[in-house]
């Protein structure tokens, strides 16, 4: 009987535990250290490279990383806790990959090669929610051959350094 209660204390243990997953192996750079952004247009611009890659897994070190995410909302509110914050991490990565991905696709129906894009004038558009978290939609104009796109997505700021969001899409102007 002991053991059979022990059994179940440790599976549910594990089950609990194995609910929890973060991304592991934030990007790095080549002295181990994660980048983080303070300045927006930085940001933006190596955000830029990364997308004329075409390689989707390189999305990863724009989100933010769990604990940035949890000193910027109230952990200990039952809408924020920790199994939820790493969830919205999640959904965050998944949808910055969906919406690249049905960019590629779109590139590939236009016959752009992305990393041919060139890249023009870039706009943010600031804005603050009700709780004081700064964002700003960009907007860069890139043009190929006598084409001409925009590629859009939303920046959002937690504790100080700037990160992708999501809305990530590329659209033909003409």
């Amino acid at each position: 009987m002991r053991f059979l209660l022990s059994f179940l204390l440790f599976g549910s243990w594990c089950i609990g535990h194995a609910q929890l997953y973060t991304l592991k192996d934030p990007a790095k750079d080549s002295l181990g250290i994660q980048l983080l952004y303070d300045s927006l247009p930085l940001m933006c611009d190596s955000f830029y490279l990364t997308f004329s890659r075409e390689k989707s897994a390189n999305l990863k070190k724009f989100v933010p990383d769990v604990k940035y995410i949890k000193a910027t909302f109230d952990t200990l509110a039952i809408v924020y806790r920790e199994e939820q914050v790493v969830y919205r991490q999640q959904v965050l990565l998944r949808q910055l990959q969906k919406d690249y991905k049905r960019i590629l696709k779109l590139a590939k129906s236009e016959k752009i090669k992305l990393d041919k894009l060139q890249k023009g004038l870039t706009k943010y558009n600031y804005g603050e929610d009700a709780k004081g978290n700064e964002y700003s939609y960009i907007t860069v104009t890139c043009t190929y051959r006598k084409k001409v796109f925009e590629l859009k997505y939303l920046a959002i700021m937690l504790n100080g350094k700037w990160f992708v969001g999501d809305e990530l899409l590329l659209e033909r102007i003409e």
